[in-house]
């Protein structure tokens, strides 16, 4: 945008012929191309005060030609426009006979061609309208030079001069609608590559948020079970790399069906996504948070040992019974692989299944939080109760305490 303006304010403060790059040099060479010289300038200027008292004859004439023209008549479109045209070619005539064709001269030729191209003047039409022109005013200087020998010597250089200049004043007229075109194609181009790139960006843009949500579980903003693996294969690979202890948890919810089919689906999302809240509550920047599939989720913590592992579980299991959770407590399984020997990644996670299954096997006897490895019960860690007597209510939010926590083992 800052480069567009940049270049319209260059273009304000040019005329049309440096936009163009048209020279006095530039000028004088297609003066003498088309072999003007000094002495046709002056022929036409002697002929300056004739034309000027005939001038309104000669435009009402020429005006008269053109409103034959159905074409020219549709541009034209009202009388405003019929005046201002009607009163730029007066100014134009006088110039033809003044006897200077220099910079401003051309100037005046150039902006009749912008003019003349922003209103739709074709170039077939422009070229029909200056042999008509050329044709009155031929007329009127044989009018003006009369019929003796000498004077139709003078017509005839008068002629020659007159067509030699309308020929020049063509050459700038296209160069007009040459450049205007030129201009159009840039300035198309530029907005077709400027949409381009926006749709680039914007496809881009899209592809992102459609991988991102392709990741993303859309109920607890965790990662999904595809996007799960896809780290595990990283993680692993880069803890190999730099000999670092990579530990996974495996959690799953213990009388989480019992809620669903007590309260309903709705109180049971509540739960899960209280379960994704607690899970990056406690969770560091590298740290990996994941919904495997129903009410069961997976922690993938870089270079983290066992024992730090635990201290993220009670951070999050912390968190959780702070929230309304219900009876709802974690089984949770824990498998270390590294920093010494690492295994591959589906026997990571099956080792963290199995201890999940086992600390489930506990939460079944005391309805406790469990935390095991490899058969070893880590930490146990009581859950709410809920008394209810006779009909089944929403459970309410309990006061909050710190939870009795037991340590059971943390050796491997």
């Amino acid at each position: 945008m800052t480069q567009i303006t940049d270049t319209t304010r260059q273009l304000t403060e040019q005329t049309l012929a440096e936009q163009l790059k048209i020279t006095d040099r530039e000028i004088e060479d297609r003066k003498q191309l088309l072999g003007f010289t000094r002495e046709d300038a002056e022929v036409l200027a002697s002929l300056r005060g004739y034309i000027r008292t005939h001038l309104d004859e000669i435009v009402d004439a020429f005006y008269k030609r053109q409103k034959m023209n159905s074409e020219f008549a549709l541009l034209i479109g009202d009388s405003e426009t019929f005046r201002r045209l009607h009163a730029s070619m007066h100014t134009y005539i006088r110039d033809l006979f003044e006897g200077y064709y220099d910079a401003d001269y051309v100037n005046r030729r150039l902006r009749i061609g912008k003019v003349h191209k922003r209103i739709g003047v074709s170039p077939k039409l422009y070229l029909a309208a200056m042999v008509q022109l050329e044709s009155i005013l031929q007329a009127t200087i044989e009018q003006a030079k009369g019929n003796n020998r000498t004077n139709c010597q003078q017509c005839r250089a008068a002629s020659q001069a007159l067509h030699k200049l309308l020929m020049f004043d063509v050459q700038f007229v296209f160069d007009t609608y040459i450049h205007s075109l030129i201009s159009e194609v840039e300035t198309t181009r530029s907005k077709v590559e400027e949409y381009a790139s926006s749709l680039e960006d914007t496809v881009a843009s899209r592809t992102r948020e459609l991988e991102r949500l392709s990741r993303q579980d859309p109920l607890t903003g965790l990662e999904n079970q595809r996007s799960f693996y896809d780290h595990l294969r990283r993680e692993l690979a880069r803890a190999e790399r730099q000999q670092q202890p990579l530990t996974l948890l495996y959690l799953d919810l213990n009388r989480f069906k019992q809620l669903n089919d007590s309260y309903g689906h709705k109180r049971g999302d509540e739960v899960l996504q209280l379960t994704g809240q607690s899970m990056q509550s406690a969770a560091r920047v590298s740290d990996i948070c994941c919904r495997y599939g129903g009410d069961e989720f997976c922690v993938l913590l870089p270079e983290t040992s066992h024992g730090d592992a635990i201290n993220y579980a009670q951070r999050m299991i912390e968190h959780f019974s702070q929230g309304d959770c219900g009876e709802v407590t974690f089984s949770i399984g824990l498998a270390q692989t590294g920093p010494d020997s690492f295994v591959h990644g589906d026997t990571l996670v099956r080792q963290a299944d199995k201890s999940m299954y086992r600390a489930k096997a506990q939460a079944h006897l005391d309805g406790n939080h469990h935390i095991d490895r490899n058969g070893n019960t880590l930490v146990s860690i009581p859950g709410k109760r809920i008394e209810t007597t006779g009909e089944k209510k929403p459970p309410a939010t309990p006061e909050t305490s710190d939870p009795s926590i037991q340590i059971i083992s943390i050796h491997d």
